[in-house]
């Protein structure tokens, strides 16, 4: 009875269904339903909600909700999708479940449209990868469609799907928007809202302030100290995140925590889910103290226990850097402050990780706010801005450096404004220049060089004597014999410099 009440609807319900997926009795059904846990949402979260609406409502079709970490991007995604069709999209199938997870757990009727899942056709709520629903020729009909994550769709990847939902409200949830390689999101958004600044999450403690420590420089194709070093220095015992440029090396790193008799493991994007999953809750639990990883962990991955992460990595780019550090902000039971142990100078390049930023969906994706000098305190070696003048961190008081004054004894030079130079002091330099050459016993063609570089024109030669002339004659001939010259040379070359043919006593 239920599929033949669907015959006759033009939508794709009855697609999923016919492909492939089972009907589901009753009781499936209703076990894929939860209590809707009623959320209570932050002033913040409610106005970038309304924010949204408002732009779809203004024409725009494709609105990029910047949700920095701890502002709460999947309660805003899931208030968005209430009372709606939802197209949930994620860019990964590791994503499929733990989405799935929170929509219901946000009192959603969600089901998932991909490999080795059952679906429900009847859910208000679809998940799905965009390779799904290309593979399969599926557009499901819905109200709203989310980009979770969306800083990793590429034009390229979203193009096809569009034409079918460009009378569909699409909002896209990142932390970051901009691309792993800087390019900005307008591609595929044509509006902005930005939910909170870091700033006002390390006020209303939904953020911890994190120390910084960094080399004096960037460092190129190395570390400043070993991870095991730094880490047993400045955070022991702390659960720490371990961000690696390559696996060898993520491994390398983890044997050498083991070798010091530091729990480590490492996860890559060749671990098996299982393997995966088992090792992230013996990081939660403090049963692993270092968890190393290349790009494996930099988000989707919440353990606010976490309050430490060692980049031993390069980042050309802002949006990976603030993704890898955004693991250790978050506020837990016992935690006050976050550490980042920076080996490689990232922080010079892109500040400290919880700077407000300016975003934007053209030119430069994320930019600093207030961008100015970094220093480290000569105390406790933290990383801060230039201008304070009391570490905020352990009280050390800068002392202001005194100026030193230098007399370096340079002879200054008098400035000529070229030709419009008075002929007062044309006459004077002419003069000073004429007394140096004679001094050195250079020729006349030094002086007239000389006066043309400072005046744009040659000087008149009033004063020229035969000796002038003669010692002129002579250094011509020898450039001549030397360089192998035409005899009309000395000739040609005297007349440019003295306005006249060489005389012929000479």
């Amino acid at each position: 009875r239920q599929l033949d009440a669907y015959r006759n609807r033009d939508d794709q319900e009855l697609q999923v269904l016919i492909n492939g997926s089972s009907m589901p009795t009753e009781i499936e059904t209703r076990a894929t339903l939860r209590d809707p846990r009623k959320m209570s949402l932050r002033h913040s979260q409610l106005g970038a909600i309304q924010s949204v609406r408002a732009a779809w409502q203004s024409d725009h079709h494709a609105v990029c909700l910047v949700a920095p970490t701890g502002s709460g991007k999947t309660a805003m995604g899931v208030e968005l999708c209430r009372d709606v069709k939802v197209l949930w999209l994620v860019h990964t199938r590791e994503l499929l479940r733990q989405s799935l997870e929170r929509l219901r757990d946000a009192g959603l009727d969600a089901t998932v449209i991909g490999p080795g899942y059952h679906t429900n056709p009847y859910a208000s709520a679809y998940v799905a990868t965009v390779q799904t629903l290309l593979a399969r020729d599926l557009r499901p009909e819905v109200d709203v469609v989310v980009l979770d994550e969306c800083h990793h769709y590429a034009a390229q990847d979203w193009s096809e799907l569009p034409e079918h939902y460009r009378s569909t409200r699409v909002v896209g949830l990142t932390a970051t928007p901009e691309r792993r390689d800087g390019t900005p999101l307008g591609d595929i958004f044509d509006h902005l809202v930005v939910a909170a600044h870091y700033s006002e999450l390390l006020r209303d403690g939904y953020l911890v302030p994190c120390d910084v420590y960094q080399p004096s420089e960037i460092l190129q194709g190395g570390l400043a100290q070993h991870p095991v070093d730094a880490w047993s220095k400045l955070t022991p015992g702390a659960q720490t995140f371990l961000f690696a440029p390559r696996i060898k090396l993520a491994h390398k790193y983890a044997d050498e925590f083991s070798a010091a008799n530091v729990s480590a493991a490492v996860i890559s994007q060749r671990t098996p889910r299982a393997e995966r999953q088992a090792s992230l809750d013996a990081f939660r639990d403090g049963t692993i103290s270092v968890l190393s990883n290349v790009y494996a962990l930099t988000e989707g991955v919440d353990v606010p226990e976490a309050s430490s992460a060692i980049l031993a990595r390069g980042c050309t780019h802002v949006s990976p850097y603030l993704q890898m550090v955004g693991r250790i902000l978050r506020p837990a039971e016992g935690k006050t402050r976050a550490t980042l142990i920076d080996l490689t100078g990232a922080t010079h390049l892109h500040g400290l990780p919880t700077e407000d930023r300016i975003y934007s969906l053209e030119g430069e994706g994320i930019k600093r706010a207030t961008p100015g000098a970094l220093k480290n305190c000569p105390k406790c070696g933290v990383t801060i801005n230039a201008f304070y003048m009391i570490c905020p961190q352990c009280g050390h008081v800068f002392v202001a450096r005194e100026l030193k004054h230098r007399i370096y004894s340079v002879e200054l030079r008098a400035v000529f404004a070229g030709e419009a130079t008075p002929d007062e002091f044309k006459n004077r330099e002419y003069k000073r220049l004429r007394q140096l050459a004679a001094d050195k016993n250079w020729s006349i063609g030094w002086v007239i060089g000389e006066y043309r570089k400072l005046f744009g024109a040659a000087p008149e030669l009033r004063d020229v004597t035969d000796a002038d002339m003669a010692r002129e004659l002579a250094k011509l001939r020898g450039i001549q014999s030397a360089r192998g010259y035409k005899p009309g040379f000395v000739a040609v070359r005297f007349k440019s410099i003295f306005g006249r043919w060489p005389p012929r006593h000479l």
